[in-house]
């Protein structure tokens, strides 16, 4: 049995919980908004993000950083992209030690850091585990099959995270190519968003299948631009993860670019919605942004090629 802190409360962050206490693990859910996190003691249930899901009596909730970081071995960021660098910096501040995994996506706006890179800077951790793949908070919750990959530079430790999480239904494979994984988690959703537009246009399978096709085209084109590799495009983090965004039918890429609104109004859409669109706000930027990642000398969109497959 591991002692597990999961640093987020929403949907996702909730479902981990579950699944952690589940597999017999001491888990430790925390979040921010201490009137939520002392509701969420009292019923149970996460009621905002997952209703109908009651937690078991194994997790223990939080409001105190501190307190859900106390001989934890592994820390476990589940919180919105652009939320991870603040509350990294809190974590340590308490001076307590960890494996860092994350299993948020997108990109830090501003910098367009990859969020590997954002706890990298922030906790001075070389080798933080990237938990990400197709893994929608509510099939997790309820048992459904999933499959997820642990994405890090350090072998070793994405092989523990492995078998950390691992269950008969929740499945979970290992991959050194930390930005190849990263990038198909936050570019996915750019392509999910133009496919649900597509569908609102009243455009059919022959629009979408060309945009879901050539969009993984032009994501695995850019990873290698970034130093992925290609390959890991075709794989969970990259073609999983779109099918499973773009095909969700409650996802938030769906509903939000599916909407008859004027797209005007759709950032303001990401933040209104009864769970909100977390990494809306990165797709967005990745869907207009041309500029600089920071950590890099190339530019983050390529030059224009030819049409070629």
């Amino acid at each position: 049995m591991s002692k597990v802190a999961v640093l987020g409360a929403g949907s996702f962050g909730t479902t981990l919980a579950i699944h952690l206490a589940s597999a017999g693990h001491d888990t430790r859910l925390w979040g921010r908004d201490a009137a939520a996190m002392a509701q969420l003691g009292r019923s149970r249930e996460n009621a905002k993000f997952l209703a109908g899901i009651h937690l078991p009596p194994e997790v223990k909730v939080h409001a105190e950083l501190e307190a859900a970081l106390d001989g934890a071995q592994f820390h476990l960021f589940v919180v919105p992209s652009q939320a991870t660098r603040s509350v990294a910096s809190q974590v340590r501040a308490t001076g307590a030690r960890g494996i860092p995994v994350c299993a948020s996506k997108g990109l830090e706006l501003g910098t367009l850091c990859r969020l590997s890179e954002v706890l990298v800077e922030t906790l001075g951790d070389p080798a933080p585990v990237m938990l990400t793949g197709p893994s929608h908070a509510e099939e997790v919750a309820r048992g459904i099959p999933t499959t997820v990959v642990a994405a890090s530079a350090d072998d070793e430790r994405a092989r523990v995270v492995q078998m950390l999480c691992s269950t008969a239904r929740f499945r979970v494979y290992t991959n050194d190519d930390v930005v190849g994984c990263e990038y198909g988690g936050a570019l996915k959703n750019v392509i999910a968003i133009a496919a649900g537009v597509a569908d609102g246009l009243g455009f059919g399978d022959n629009t979408k299948g060309a945009l879901l096709t050539r969009g993984l085209a032009e994501m695995s084109r850019l990873g290698e631009v970034m130093g992925a590799k290609r390959e890991t495009f075709s794989g969970l983090t990259g073609m999983g993860d779109l099918i499973a965004t773009w095909g969700s039918g409650s996802g938030g890429a769906r509903i939000l670019s599916t909407s008859s609104a004027p797209w005007s109004w759709w950032p303001r859409a990401c933040t209104r919605r009864a769970r909100p669109a977390t990494w809306a706000p990165s797709a967005a930027w990745s869907c207009r942004s041309p500029s600089r990642c920071a950590h890099s000398s190339r530019d983050v969109i390529p030059r224009a090629r030819s049409w070629r497959s």
